[in-house]
């Protein structure tokens, strides 16, 4: 029994040691939270969500994961979209940006009935993944540079078949803490 505890105490030093020595201060560094709303030029795809990045401090390298609810007419259903976009965005007060990512796009309703696809291609009213390509602006304001606004173009590639994919326009409003 004493040699359990001594392990139990030897790990939970050696955890206490562990997580006193990683602070994420020292890794990175707050881009702020956002709200976006976006629409492909068609208007066959729309909708919005919230968004929040970091930077790899002292580099461009920029993450973002986001949370997106979107109405998809290409796909007849409504859809929530979970992911993460990788960017090369300079800590910049107007800072230009390109990346990319990826995403889950879980089906929550259907717009229409099932009808058939073509042999090889999956039904278009299922949840699907996609990539993505991106390219924009961001422009920081406030009294402390602590608010931004976004303007992007994103380019989605889904798992559906070349008449699904698409690309939108966003809007983003967003602040750091």
């Amino acid at each position: 029994m004493v040699k359990k505890i001594r392990w139990v105490v030897l790990w939970w030093t050696l955890g206490a040691w562990g997580a006193a020595a990683y602070d994420v201060t020292d890794y990175e560094e707050d881009a702020g939270i956002s709200i976006v709303g976006f629409r492909d030029p068609a208007g066959d795809v729309y909708g919005g969500g919230f968004e929040s990045g970091v930077w790899l401090k002292g580099t461009p390298v920029f993450g973002e994961l986001f949370g997106h609810w979107l109405a998809n007419r290409l796909q007849d259903g409504n859809y929530y979209s979970v992911g993460m976009s990788l960017r090369i965005m300079p800590p910049f007060v107007v800072a230009p940006f390109v990346g990319g990512g990826g995403s889950y796009n879980g089906l929550t309703s259907r717009r229409s009935e099932p009808r058939p696809e073509p042999p090889g291609w999956r039904e278009a009213d299922r949840s699907y993944w996609q990539a993505h390509a991106e390219g924009g602006l961001r422009v920081w304001y406030g009294p402390r540079r602590d608010r931004f606004v976004e303007a992007t173009y994103r380019r989605h590639w889904t798992d559906a078949g070349r008449d699904f994919n698409f690309g939108w326009i966003a809007f983003e409003f967003g602040q750091r803490f």
